[in-house]
This record gives structure tokens, sequence and C-alpha cells, in this order.
């Protein structure tokens, strides 16, 4: 288990000090401090304390196992992906994601499976996060056969309306501009019924795969930026590499502790204002898409950087 302390504060208390890590036959731990000097060398850095993506490929490089998940510390993995990952039946080469069940933990009650699935509110999935309290289904990213479906159904609810009202140029207007948005991007969104979605939503917080690829893939790109849309940028770049990916079934996930700057549905809008707010930079859906186009031409368009994860850098 690597920890990895980036941007670690001069003349306050380390990781390393605070935390009583165990090490045993079964498990080794280990704290990998990032001064505050290496940070402040980054653009960007007077705004933003943590760049999670590069940190994220500090504790990469450096991972001593042969297969390397990449998580945050606001995530409780469920008993289940433990058993599945104790088989030793991981492949190469493959990807493996999974569902996560967002929780309300205060941290004082039992910590058992059981009792964080009774403080889950929302479930992200692969295409959509599920408001357990409404039943509401947040789409993640809509197929071009959703927007047609919506507006069939529109055309033939409207019983007293003309043809001409029907149709309405405003509603034809906006469906022909996805139909445009759709054609654009069509590499990167599902667009046909055998285009299978890549499982993009919130693979931040659980990106499993062997440590040969992920020094193959030279990591996460390190856009010195806030790290929204940049974890999903790996699984593109993956997949026009031609690798595999294993999506677990509904009986494997990790629990996600909730917190006011969290990439969750019901703190989305609160977290974007913040950054707009504070002036931090981060990928907007257009600016995501673009980039996940340009690397279906080539798939190294973001990795210039053959020192990525601070390699040969000393951290001690």
């Amino acid at each position: 288990m690597i920890l990895v302390e980036w941007n670690q504060v001069p003349n306050a208390k380390t990781l390393s000090e605070r935390l009583n890590l165990i090490s045993n036959e079964y498990l080794s731990s280990k704290i990998i401090p990032v001064h505050q000097d290496h940070h402040l060398k980054l653009p960007n850095s007077d705004r933003l304390q943590f760049f999670q993506m590069i940190a994220k490929n500090v504790g990469i490089r450096r991972a001593s196992g042969n297969f390397v998940l990449a998580t945050n510390i606001d995530v409780i993995i469920n008993q289940k992906i433990y058993e599945f990952i104790s088989q030793k039946k991981l492949k190469e080469k493959t990807i493996y994601r999974c569902d996560r069940h967002c929780v309300e933990y205060d941290y004082s009650g039992n910590i058992t499976d059981n009792y964080l699935d009774q403080s889950t509110n929302f479930i992200d999935k692969k295409y959509y996060s599920l408001d357990n309290n409404t039943k509401i289904k947040h789409y993640v990213s809509s197929s071009f056969y959703r927007h047609l479906k919506d507006y069939l159904i529109g055309f033939i609810e409207s019983k007293d309306k003309s043809l001409i009202q029907k149709i309405s140029f405003e509603k034809l207007k906006r469906f022909l501009k996805k139909i445009t948005f759709y054609l654009k991007y069509f590499k990167v969104l599902p667009i046909f019924f055998f285009q299978k979605k890549l499982y993009t939503n919130a693979c931040g917080d659980f990106t499993l795969l062997d440590k040969n690829s992920w020094i193959d893939l030279k990591g996460y790109c390190e856009l010195p930026i806030y790290s929204w849309h940049l974890d999903s940028l790996f699984l593109w770049e993956a997949r026009f590499k031609k690798y595999k990916f294993f999506d677990f079934d509904k009986k494997y996930y990790i629990y996600h502790i909730n917190h006011n700057f969290s990439g969750v549905i019901s703190e989305k809008e609160k977290m974007f204002k913040k950054l707009e707010d504070d002036k931090i930079p981060y990928l907007t859906n257009d600016e995501f898409l673009d980039l996940a186009l340009k690397l279906s031409k080539n798939p190294d368009y973001l990795k210039t950087n053959e020192l990525w994860g601070l390699h040969n850098t000393d951290l001690s």
C-alpha cells in the first residue's frame, strides 16, 4: 500500500509522523513524500494545492506489485473485490472498473459492508448515476438514440397540434444540433448500438491495471490543472492503444465517502462554482472531447514526458 503525501507542508507533522502504518508478511506499507518545492515548480500551483494525477503517477512508478490499483483516500473497498483479487486471476493489459456507492459515513459507526450499504445515497454505474432516494437516473453521456427517442415521443404526444406545430423549428434545430454534435464526436461517444461505452464514470476512484501496462501507457497525463476528466482521458488512450476492459458486475463495488468538494452528482454544481471562483483551470466537456478526438488520431498525444511521475527525482 502506497500513500503519496503531495505538497508536504514544511515545518508541519508529516504523514509518517501522524500515521502508524502496518507492514507484515501480508502487507507492505509506505508513504512517499513530495515536498512543497516540487509542487511549486508547476503552473497553477499558487491556486491548486494538489495535482491528483501527478501524485498518483508518483506512486505508480514506485509501486513494486505486479498489479496497481489507483484510488483515493476517501474510498473504502468492498470485501467482494478483495475476494476477487485474492483469486489471482487478474489479466495483464486489462483495465478493471467497478460501480461506486456514495455513502454518508461519519467515521463513528460500524465499517462493515452491511452498514455502509445502508448509508448509500448515490450509485455511480456505467451509463448513469442512480439517486437511491428519488430513483432518478442521471445519465453520464446521452446517446444519439436517447435524443431521437425523446424527440419522437414529443412528436407523438403533441396530439392537438398541426404537423408544422409538431415539428417545431426550435425543436428541430435543437435535434439537428445534437446530430451534428454526435457526428463530430462519433469516435468517443456511443452513437451506435454496437459501440461499447467506456466505463469512465467515477473512474478516478478505481482503476486497476498491471504494472507493466501502467509503465507502457506512461501513467496519467500530467496537465497541471484540476483532475476533472484526466482519469477518463487515460481510459480513452488505453482504448485507442487496444487495451482490454473488464467491468465488474454490480455485486463488486467500492464505497466513496461524500464530502463538500467531491465529484459526486450531488456536489458537482458546488465544485464547478468553487473552481471558477478560485480561477482553477479544468477541462470542460468540449475540451475533453476535443482531446479524446486527438487521442484517436495519436494515442501518445498527451504523453511527451519520459520522466512522468517525478521519475529520477529524489523524494526522500
